[in-house]
């Protein structure tokens, strides 16, 4: 039998070992570490919603897709779009079926666009933010590439939208798609990148096919042209002028401590002033994320999904190399990232020419 001092030591030990496993090395509660220079601040919870993924912004309005624990093929549940305010606080929610994936604002009318079903059966639900109305459409089936429909980014060149789980890859299949229409409630599309369409590799200048698995999110660089992150195949695909006769494939391989890694959102910084928006999935948690002295204006960030390897984390992307140089550690699953300038309400990264008007990545880099 113990001793009361025997006892006492083995309780003070166990305490010990609880508190060090729930701090971190600089003695703050567990969970998402910024590195120095960076704040990291909470934004909002989730409340009764729960799984946030997707996050856009617009009109003075943050908006976020709450997936609910629907599955995505959308054969039960449904998902809720909540909009809130700058300061983080519920203005008007909004329930749509089955599960949400791609959110965006559309900023040349206003609108927002909601994907849902990412893996099948897909459907989009577009919703006026001023009246409240909310229209839904539906997708040609079967879709030419087995699965559903993700992402979508707006620029002056159209409005594209990622064919996400294809179940025929490697058949020659869309991986992104141009909206061409909305006629009769069908979303009518248009190929502009196939899972095999040729590129430009930015590590040997020289042309490749590429073997697309896992098309899913679009982003609007800091030059304004349209990129495809590929999940499980560790690429970004770079494209220039999309959908012209002159149109550029670029592709570059990710990898974060020399080894390849998974990215999931991408954001392009368009202002020293202003935040990002990180979206931990699986804690049902919005963090704010600012940089002392402001953010690097060209500067691309990205987030390392749950089941990456160094998942969890949120960094700057060397969009020349690939490489991925964490700034924010300790998250569970980051599913979406968003830039937020300052005292630009018309926000989101999108709606840019998309004309090749290039600058200069902090990163090292023109895209």
């Amino acid at each position: 039998m113990l001793t009361s001092v025997a006892l006492r030591s083995v309780v003070v030990g166990l305490v010990a070992v609880l508190l060090a496993l729930g701090t971190s090395r600089t003695g703050a509660a567990a969970g998402p570490v910024a590195a120095p220079g960076y704040d990291l601040t909470t934004f909002a919870t989730g409340g009764r919603s729960f799984n946030p993924d997707s996050v856009t912004s617009g009109g003075g309005h943050i908006f976020v897709g709450y997936q609910n624990a629907t599955p995505p093929d959308g054969s039960a549940g449904t998902s809720t779009i909540v909009q809130y305010g700058m300061d983080g606080k519920v203005t008007r929610t909004w329930t749509v079926a089955g599960k949400n994936d791609g959110l965006r604002l559309d900023p040349f009318t206003g609108k927002l666009w909601a994907t849902r079903n990412e893996d099948a059966n897909p459907a989009l639900t577009i919703i006026d933010p001023k009246t409240g109305n909310k229209t839904d459409y539906s997708f040609p089936a079967p879709t030419p590439h087995g699965g559903g429909y993700d992402d979508i980014a707006f620029t002056r060149q159209g409005t594209f939208i990622v064919a996400s789980n294809p179940t025929t890859a490697g058949a020659h299949v869309p991986a992104v798609q141009r909206v061409t229409g909305l006629a009769g409630g069908v979303v009518g599309l248009e190929p502009i990148l196939y899972d095999d369409s040729t590129a430009i590799d930015r590590s040997s200048g020289k042309t490749t096919n590429l073997a697309l698995s896992d098309p899913d999110s679009l982003w609007i660089t800091s030059g304004g042209n349209l990129a495809l992150t590929a999940q499980a195949d560790r690429q970004v695909i770079f494209i220039k002028h999309p959908g012209s006769q002159s149109q550029r494939n670029e592709v570059v391989s990710v990898k974060a401590a020399g080894a390849a890694e998974e990215l999931d959102d991408s954001a392009a910084v368009k202002s020293r002033q202003g935040f990002l928006l990180v979206v931990d999935h699986d804690t049902n948690t919005i963090y704010k994320l600012t940089k002392d002295g402001g953010f690097h204006s060209g500067q691309t960030y990205s987030e390392a999904p749950k089941g990456s390897p160094v998942g969890g984390v949120v960094g700057t992307l060397d969009t020349r190399t690939g490489n991925l140089s964490p700034v924010v550690t300790g998250f569970i699953n980051p599913t979406g990232l968003l830039f937020v300038a300052t005292g630009e309400p018309s926000g989101d990264d999108q709606g840019d020419s998309g004309d090749g008007g290039d600058q200069n990545n902090q990163q090292g880099g023109n895209d």
